[in-house]
């Protein structure tokens, strides 16, 4: 087995409400309530997922004041350039913005900086070039909240500075003309968790309503629902809780992305081994685009991954996919070459035994990479992880988290050890003096023992509800495919059928099995599909009688349209 099997227990008076005032099977209701989706309100938003039940925008603090400021740089030909960051959600947050002010006339530039050059967020000297070169406004988006001396400095320049973010917001804040960032505390704007391409847009759209009323632009103004693909990928690559605004975003973005046929996001596409737009998910995105796209910025230049993405030129497109797929590539052997080293560390330590953490440093390690590191040993090990690259007496360090751990909120309370740092509750980044990283580990890991109480439990597989096979009726199955897109906070759901006999097994890439499957109380025949489970501590043979945890879905693999059963595990039947 993988791991431990947890039941989780649905309200059945909620699940009863659901069904009765909704009209959905008690299977569909049932998952809707292991995801606290558990009002008719929340969960007939949550499956309608309607462009209209996007919150008002001008609930988002400081959107319409710096719509305003942006209007009037426009309109006086001043000079915008907009400063984004090197990931994902960065570059299509940079993207979005430069499209958009470009169709309305913007004298607008972009900036990405280079990891290794300049590093996270806003930098002096980059700042020094944009106001000898004319510049009179920077748009930071996925970036600048951090930046509190950087945009003094540039308010010093001359420079007007508007803060586009959605980490978290500290104590004190830059002294920027507006700040949009939903976690302000004053800032109304109800749903808190965007990527900034999802805040990025949102101000897009107080700053369409704005430029209609102003009426100094007498042209078209933009369709922003075909700018949606962009922040589809911009969402679902920064791992944020695909609920709410982000469902919203992430399901009709790839309607749009089937639409608008971007010859950067086609290419990209078909260097991932996927034929089709439109055969483009959640999952697709998180582990065959978004790691290409990041890729540049990891080890190279971000600026190739947006000249991609806005290709309008599918020959030059490829030639630039494939570019990002050789940097991917050796993304890729770097990581394993720091993975390993990272293992050794652990192996050859008393950190499991004795540590609720795993904090590791070396300046042997590219920081474009460690982030990626950090996240597998989150998965191995289900200990908070920070990875930090030493160079010159600074270390850079990533740190991923685990469900149980704020990793923000403790870097909050170690502040004092930390040069700079910004993030979410999984994720962050920092930088640390290398004489200060031995108190910072000491410490993290007494704060990270406090907030678990009885020490970090193996990640257990949760399991939604019993869902024998004799039941897989057709309507069922495309029932639960309305609970799509899947990813962060809306997992596909695992059902659990029981004394399933294998009839036939199959080895796929030495590492995936193939089974047809037939249920005792059922005359048909399944095909199920079982990735990664080839090296299962319970190997099976044919004919022998299984427990799986799966979730059904309908496959479209060669043109042919069939049921298909994911199998995420399996342990022996007990009959």
């Amino acid at each position: 087995m993988k791991g431990e099997w947890s039941f989780l227990d649905a309200d059945p008076y909620k699940v009863d409400e659901l069904c009765k005032t909704l009209g959905i099977s008690k299977t569909v209701a049932t998952v809707l309530v292991n995801r606290k989706i558990d009002t008719v309100e929340s969960a007939s938003l949550f499956l309608q997922a309607k462009l209209k039940s996007l919150p008002d925008p001008f609930l988002l603090k400081d959107a319409d004041k710096a719509a305003q400021i942006v209007i009037e740089h426009i309109k006086n030909k001043k000079k915008i350039v907009i400063y984004g960051d090197y990931d994902v959600d960065g570059i299509t947050s940079t993207l979005l913005m430069f499209q958009f002010l470009t169709h309305l006339g913007a004298r607008v530039d972009r900036y990405i900086p280079h990891r290794l050059e300049d590093g996270y967020g806003l930098n002096t000297y980059t700042l020094e070039e944009i106001a000898t070169n004319a510049g009179d406004l920077v748009i930071t988006v996925d970036c600048g909240i951090t930046s509190i001396d950087e945009i003094a400095y540039a308010a010093n320049l001359g420079l007007k500075t508007i803060i586009i973010d959605h980490h978290h917001v500290g104590t004190e804040v830059p002294p920027a003309v507006a700040i949009v960032n939903p976690h302000r505390e004053d800032c109304e704007y109800p749903f808190k968790d965007m990527a900034a391409v999802g805040v990025v847009f949102t101000f897009l759209m107080v700053m369409k309503k704005l430029v209609e009323r102003d009426g100094f632009f007498t042209g078209e103004l933009p369709n922003l629902v075909e700018y949606l693909d962009i922040v589809a990928m911009g969402t679902v690559a920064d791992l944020v809780p695909l609920l709410e605004s982000n469902r919203i975003f992430v399901k009709h973005g790839l309607t749009q992305m089937r639409k608008n046929q971007r010859p950067g996001l086609q290419a990209l596409a078909n260097v991932c081994g996927v034929k089709s737009l439109k055969d483009i998910t959640p999952t697709t995105i998180s582990y065959k685009m978004a790691p290409r796209l990041n890729a540049a910025g990891r080890i190279g230049n971000a600026i190739k991954g947006l000249e991609l993405i806005e290709s309008t030129n599918f020959t030059q497109a490829l030639q630039l996919a494939e570019e990002l797929n050789l940097t991917n590539e050796y993304r890729q052997q770097v990581e394993a070459e720091i993975f390993e080293q990272a293992l050794e560390k652990v192996k050859s330590s008393n950190i499991l035994d004795t540590k609720n953490s795993i904090i590791l440093h070396s300046d042997k390690w590219h920081p474009g990479v460690i982030g990626i590191v950090a996240s597998r040993l989150v998965e191995r090990f289900y200990k908070p992880t920070i990875m930090i690259s030493v160079e010159d007496g600074v270390g850079r360090g990533s740190a991923r988290s685990i469900p149980e751990v704020h990793i923000y909120k403790i870097l909050e309370q170690l502040s004092n050890y930390l040069v700079q740092f910004g993030g979410h509750k999984y994720a962050a980044g920092l930088t640390i003096l290398e004489q200060n990283i031995e108190p910072f580990m000491a410490e993290f890991d007494k704060i990270v023992a406090e907030q678990l109480n009885d020490g970090v439990q193996s990640q257990a597989t949760e399991i939604d509800a019993s869902l024998p096979l004799k039941d897989l009726a057709p309507d069922l199955v495309v029932a639960l495919s309305k609970l799509e897109p899947f990813g962060m906070s809306n997992s596909e759901p695992n059902f659990i059928a029981r004394d399933v006999r294998i009839m036939k097994q199959t080895i796929i890439n030495r590492a995936h099995l193939h089974w047809k499957l037939r249920a005792k109380d059922s005359p048909m025949i399944f095909n199920a599909i079982g990735f990664g489970l080839l090296n299962h501590s319970d190997r099976p043979k044919i004919g022998d009688l299984v427990d799986i945890i799966y979730f059904p879905k309908i496959s479209t693999y060669g043109g042919n349209i069939t049921l298909q059963l994911y199998v995420k595990d399996f342990q022996p039947s007990k009959s």
